[in-house]
């Protein structure tokens, strides 16, 4: 019944932002091929056994395997399969969200729905608005990088999507009001110079609520995260959407 579960790809799964002490390439290689829970193997700040981010219920919360979706870390780096852990709610708490009946932890360097994690997508925007680096320039620094033959896809188009998403990240952070000592910087200035002044703050932000603090524009979507009340008050993400806010 478990396997079922988790190879299911139509539950609706809600997704929760965690913090970890290691890299992507860390934590690719201390969990890809492993079948024992995340908890076993990484030491996690919290676990979920007990209190389900779902139900509520002690002794809820089940870990069902993983899944594997692609991922390129902050230095282009190409996993094809990054394995992302998945728990399944077991309903023994009062206050079940509906339609939900499993969640998946994603480090907090990934986006939803983004094989891009988000330092790439940062040192990516940097290289093209603050260093002056056309993307052909970009594409052949990057290619260094690439394994099994497999090419980074940064088109133009791509680079629009990278833009996109960083302006409506700058729309949260000035919608939730949680760094003011930042909002005045963003009011006045272009799209261009916005993005500037985001990577800038990013880049020198740290997260504090972390052992050991975390730095850089991963600690600020964690941080920012932590202050919409996390995985108790199912929080927004500042990159990009989870699934369970999706419009379906």
């Amino acid at each position: 019944m478990l396997a079922d579960y988790h190879r299911s790809g139509n539950l609706p799964t809600i997704q929760i932002l965690v913090a970890t002490k290691y890299t992507l390439s860390e934590y690719y290689k201390k969990v890809k091929g492993k079948k024992r829970d995340i908890f076993l193997i990484l030491d996690l700040p919290f676990d979920f056994y007990s209190i389900c981010p779902i139900c509520q219920g002690i002794d809820c919360a089940q870990f069902i395997g993983y899944y594997e979706r692609p991922v390129i870390d902050e230095n282009g780096t190409y996993y094809k399969a990054f394995p992302l852990a998945r728990f399944l709610c077991n309903r023994k708490g009062s206050k079940p969200l509906i339609n939900h009946k499993t969640f998946s932890l994603l480090p907090h360097q990934l986006v939803p729905y983004s094989k891009y994690s988000i330092a790439f997508i940062l040192k990516t925007l940097k290289s093209h608005y603050v260093d002056g680096q056309s993307i052909m320039e970009i594409q052949a620094y990057l290619s260094r990088f690439n394994e099994e033959g497999i090419y980074l896809d940064l088109a133009a188009s791509s680079m629009n999507r990278f833009k996109k998403l960083m302006l409506e990240v700058i729309n949260k952070l000035l919608s939730s009001a949680y760094y003011q000592d930042v909002e005045k910087l963003f009011q006045k200035s272009c799209n261009k110079n916005r993005i500037k002044v985001f990577i800038k703050f990013a880049e020198a932000f740290y997260c504090c609520k972390t052992n050991p603090r975390i730095r850089g524009p991963c600690a600020l979507s964690y941080d920012f995260y932590l202050k919409g009340g996390g995985w108790l008050q199912n929080s927004y993400f500042l990159f990009g959407t989870p699934s369970q806010f999706k419009i379906v």
